[in-house]
């Protein structure tokens, strides 16, 4: 199997068999950036086509003596939030299952517990309302972290940050979207 900066080299000379590679082994990570920054479907199909335009178009900016996945990360990510710049609108993010799983309880347990699977269904919906409320840059750092489980470095990388710069702003966002739902929670009661 040909590594992917092999695929870009070869790309660069002119085989197009070599990018086709490319998009086969990317299209399902670089389509799940953009769903979970989005949350519509035919929406991240056209983003992700846009995606993979520019990286077509850049790949010849490639660093071949760094790794591809942090890169073409990068591109998504940018492509996707320049995308909703301009349709200038607000977007929700929905975290999964794994996510809500950390602060509620296993879904194993839920099914001899109704009450606990109503907790956690009002919790997920509490949660996409308050990521409505974040700055995009902080809707981004929570979903490349905690969706995509992306480590700090990889961030770092994808983004073009330092890892320091990720680590403040991932505690940044944590931060405010805990005071956005302690509020919506202190507003129930």
């Amino acid at each position: 199997m040909q590594t992917d900066e092999l695929l870009v080299a070869q790309t660069l000379q002119g085989d197009l068999k070599a990018f086709e590679e490319l998009v086969i082994r990317y299209q399902r990570q670089v389509f799940a950036i953009v769903y979970r920054i989005t949350t519509q479907y035919q929406e991240s199909e056209d983003i992700t086509q846009d995606v993979f335009l520019a990286v077509f178009h850049k790949l010849n900016q490639f660093d071949v003596s760094k790794k591809f996945s942090p890169w073409i990360q990068k591109i998504a990510v940018n492509t996707c939030i320049s995308a909703l710049r301009k349709k200038n609108r607000a977007f929700m993010v929905e975290f999964d299952e794994a996510y809500i799983s950390q602060d509620v309880g296993s879904t194993a347990t839920d099914f001899g517990n109704p009450q606990a699977a109503v907790l956690k269904q009002e919790l997920r919906d509490d949660i996409n309302k308050a990521m409505l409320e974040l700055p995009m840059n902080y809707r981004t750092m929570l979903v490349l972290r905690y969706q995509l489980e992306l480590s700090n470095p990889e961030i770092a990388e994808a983004l073009g940050i330092s890892k320091e710069n990720v680590e403040v702003k991932v505690h940044r966002a944590r931060k405010a979207l805990r005071r956005i739902l302690n509020q919506k929670w202190h507003e129930k009661e």
